[in-house]
């Protein structure tokens, strides 16, 4: 009996000469906590476009060349972008990022006086139907955020955006 003793006693100084101190059980293993960068991730998709306010007509060319004609608006309108609070930016980034990404040309505040002029060409034996003024263009916007914890919070809502516009068909 005093021989098994003298081992269980040798075999736990062993151990702890190999552990470089006290032998202890192992610590148990935690769970991974889940880590993501915290980030923004926005989505843009135009919904509707109407015209806010314009001046339209037709120009006929019965020439053998191109005729050009200058207009002057007949009325005086304006018009801002809008965004929905909930979303969370400014009216700057949401008209920038649409720009960029689905390649149109809003901006903050479109207008148009009584002095405004615009040109519509009519190339040869040709009739021209133009339209000149604001484009009021509606956005559907989804805003992602991750938190550092790896959950998503998502939010939906519009943006209303201004747009100096002109067509010629």
């Amino acid at each position: 009996m005093k021989r098994g003793k003298l081992i269980a006693i040798a075999s736990a100084l062993a151990l702890t000469a190999i552990t470089g101190g006290t032998a202890a059980a192992a610590a148990p293993v935690r769970p991974h906590t889940p880590y993501c960068p915290p980030e923004d991730d926005r989505y843009y998709k135009q919904t509707a476009s109407s015209w806010y306010a314009s001046d339209s007509g037709t120009l006929v060319n019965k020439s053998a060349g191109t005729i050009s004609k200058t207009y002057t608006h007949s009325s005086t309108h304006s018009l801002s972008t809008t965004v929905d609070a909930d979303l969370g930016v400014s009216v700057d980034f949401v008209v920038a990022s649409v720009n960029s990404k689905l390649h149109i040309t809003a901006t903050k505040t479109a207008s148009y006086t009584t002095a405004t002029r615009f040109t519509v060409t009519a190339p040869a034996h040709t009739t021209v139907t133009y339209r000149d003024g604001i484009l009021k263009r509606t956005i559907a916007v989804t805003w992602n955020h991750t938190y550092s914890n790896c959950t998503v919070k998502t939010v939906h809502g519009y943006a209303h955006l201004a747009d100096d516009y002109s067509v010629a068909s």
